[in-house]
């Protein structure tokens, strides 16, 4: 695992899966928040924060894998990439929450974004390769 990757994310099932996990009450405009919080004070990040090309109103789960480089510059590129993915949020008219949706449908949607994260939470070491926070191995 490389030091200081930190997957933010509002997918409680995929936190609670991987090492370096840290939760976010609320929407998806609160994750991308968060991570350009993140990537203002020095991280960067490692994922795309529009991962998956879903439209805002189509996930109500957003993760985004950064790492955190305390007291570093600001990287540019990230803080390009993010300020603009916060702005595509924030101008959808209404973003799901996912304690809004039933059990059934949430955890369809927080095993899609799972899958959208798999591959770059194996790469940087955070996830155990064959946990999966929904529907256990795989």
């Amino acid at each position: 695992m490389r030091n200081g990757v930190v997957l933010i994310t509002n997918n409680s099932s995929l936190c609670g899966a991987v090492f370096g996990g840290r939760l976010v009450e609320g929407s998806s405009l609160d994750v991308l928040t968060a991570a350009r919080d993140a990537v203002h004070l020095g991280a960067s990040l490692l994922t795309h924060p529009l991962c998956g090309n879903l439209r805002p109103h189509q996930q109500p789960f957003r993760s985004v894998l950064i790492e955190e480089n305390p007291g570093a510059l600001v990287d540019l590129e990230s803080l390009s990439l993010i300020d603009s993915a916060v702005t595509i949020y924030r101008d959808c008219a209404r973003l799901p929450l996912p304690e809004d949706l039933e059990a059934a449908v949430r955890r369809d949607y927080a095993f899609v974004d799972f899958e959208l994260m798999r591959d770059s939470l194996e790469r940087y070491g955070i996830l155990p390769r064959i946990v999966s926070p929904v529907f256990g191995k795989v």
